[in-house]
């Protein structure tokens, strides 16, 4: 197997850059004091370091936080979070949000904490301009929908407008399940409950979904799961897919893109 292709980035050495080849790079820190150099898995990713160095984490894998305070002692965006904790320590009604990328971090201090409230933001991520323009903003009228399952097997799913936060549906608990089966039950909810309207506008209502493996099993219009459910869930299963097969539908299924966007607004916020 072919050893995977790496970028080096330079940003203080003998000769600053981007290189491919490690002999190369070694060749521009050998000798030079204090050099600053890391290695990448793509050349948009070691192009977009090389000029955003302070958006890099050099923390050895370690995953960098950004803190944004917005009602504290002093508000701003902060990377220790012993700091942020001396920031809002005594302070009535502080109001503050962990998050995963600068950027957003950066763009969220400048607007209200309210729009940041109900998501989890600490897997997002700093993105290549390339990749952020390939990736985009969410549709805003749209539909969102998730579901949520705990280690006994008990799930729900929901559906929420993505432009409002307003939930439409919500449905379950049901018992054993899985998260898997909320989400393809959830979408096929959301294709019907769509498409059960008179306006031609709903049946090109995009629909978000944070599962790849949903997506997957709507596609093949049959839920793929191994786990055993009790009657009533199989009811629920076999009601879906038999739905899918006999309806079609034009709703865009999308993917939310959590990294860059947070967790999806349908999200039951218990992680």
């Amino acid at each position: 197997m072919a050893k995977k292709k790496k970028y080096y980035v330079v940003w203080e050495g003998h000769q600053p850059g981007v290189y491919t080849d490690w002999g190369k790079c070694q060749q521009q820190i050998k000798g030079y004091p204090n050099a600053k150099f890391k290695s990448f898995e793509s050349k948009d990713e070691a192009e977009f370091a090389y000029k955003n160095i302070d958006q890099v984490d050099f923390s050895a894998g370690k995953k960098t936080y950004y803190y944004v305070v917005w009602h504290g002692k002093e508000p701003g965006v902060f990377t220790n979070w012993d700091d942020v904790r001396e920031n809002i320590k005594g302070v009535k009604g502080a109001i503050y949000k962990t998050f995963g990328s600068k950027s957003l971090a950066e763009k969220a201090f400048t607007e209200h904490p309210d729009k940041y409230k109900d998501g989890d933001y600490k897997k997002t991520k700093d993105l290549t301009k390339d990749e952020l323009d390939k990736i985009g903003t969410p549709i805003e009228l749209s539909l969102a929908v998730d579901a949520a399952c705990n280690n006994k097997g008990d799930f729900e799913y929901q559906g929420v407008w993505t432009f409002s936060n307003e939930v439409e549906f919500k449905i379950g608990p049901y018992k054993n399940g899985s998260n898997n089966i909320g989400e393809f039950l959830a979408l096929v909810h959301a294709l019907a409950f769509l498409n059960g309207h008179k306006d031609p506008k709903m049946k090109q209502m995009p629909i978000y979904t944070d599962s790849r493996i949903a997506m997957g099993w709507v596609k093949a219009c049959k839920c793929r799961t191994k786990q055993q459910t009790n009657p009533e869930v199989t009811q629920l299963i076999l009601r879906a897919e038999k739905w899918l097969r006999l309806n079609s539908w034009t709703n865009p299924i999308l993917k939310w893109e959590t990294k860059v966007w947070g967790e999806i607004p349908a999200d039951f916020g218990r992680k």
